[in-house]
C-alpha cells in the first residue's frame, strides 16, 4: 500500500511539470544575441525552387526578419493561404517551408489578432497557427536549427469551438 501511495504522490508532483511543457514557448525561450547586418547572400535557386525564385530573390533582399540571420520570402497560394521558403542571409541556402492556410472561419473571426505565422529576427522560434499543407490544423511551434531548417518543438491540433 505505501509503494502505492508513494508512486501516485510521484506521478502528482511532475504533473505541473507536465503542464508546463505543453504551454506555447515564448520567443525568447529561443533568444538570438547577434543580428547579422551584412549584405544578404544571393539565394542558391535548386530546381525546386526555380518556380519561386522572383518572390525567393525578392524575399531575400529584405533585412533579417528570423532567428539572427535568415529572411522569410512568403507569397499567397489562394484565399487564407501563404507559402513561405527560409533564406540564409549569409550562406543563400534555401530552406524548404511550407503553405499555411487559415485554420476555421469561426476561429478567424474570434482571433483577428493571430497570425498564421510568427517570427522574430531575434528568437530562433516560428510559430505557426493554421493549417500545414491546407490539411494538418492546430498550432506548431519550430526552432530554427542553423544548417538543418525548422524542427518541431510542439504541435497542438486545433479542435473546433476551442479557444
Amino acid at each position: 500500500m505505501p509503494t502505492i501511495i508513494s508512486i501516485l504522490l510521484m506521478m502528482a508532483a511532475t504533473l505541473p511539470a507536465q503542464q508546463q511543457k505543453s504551454a506555447r514557448p515564448n520567443f525568447r525561450d529561443f533568444a538570438i544575441k547577434q543580428i547579422y547586418k551584412g549584405t544578404p547572400a544571393k539565394p542558391k535557386i535548386t530546381k525546386d525552387w526555380r518556380t519561386f525564385r522572383t518572390r525567393i530573390r525578392a524575399g531575400a533582399r529584405s533585412p533579417v526578419e528570423f532567428a539572427g540571420h535568415y529572411t522569410v520570402p512568403r507569397w499567397g497560394c489562394g484565399a487564407g493561404c501563404i507559402y513561405f521558403a527560409i533564406v540564409d542571409s549569409i550562406t543563400g541556402t534555401v530552406y524548404e517551408g511550407f503553405s499555411v492556410a487559415d485554420l476555421s472561419e469561426s476561429w478567424v473571426d474570434q482571433h483577428p489578432e493571430e497570425l498564421q505565422i510568427q517570427f522574430h529576427p531575434n528568437s530562433r522560434l516560428f510559430k505557426v497557427d493554421g493549417c500545414i499543407g491546407e490539411v494538418k490544423c492546430g498550432f506548431y511551434d519550430y526552432e530554427m536549427v542553423d544548417g538543418k531548417g525548422l524542427k518541431l518543438v510542439r504541435e497542438e491540433p486545433y479542435r473546433e469551438g476551442a479557444k
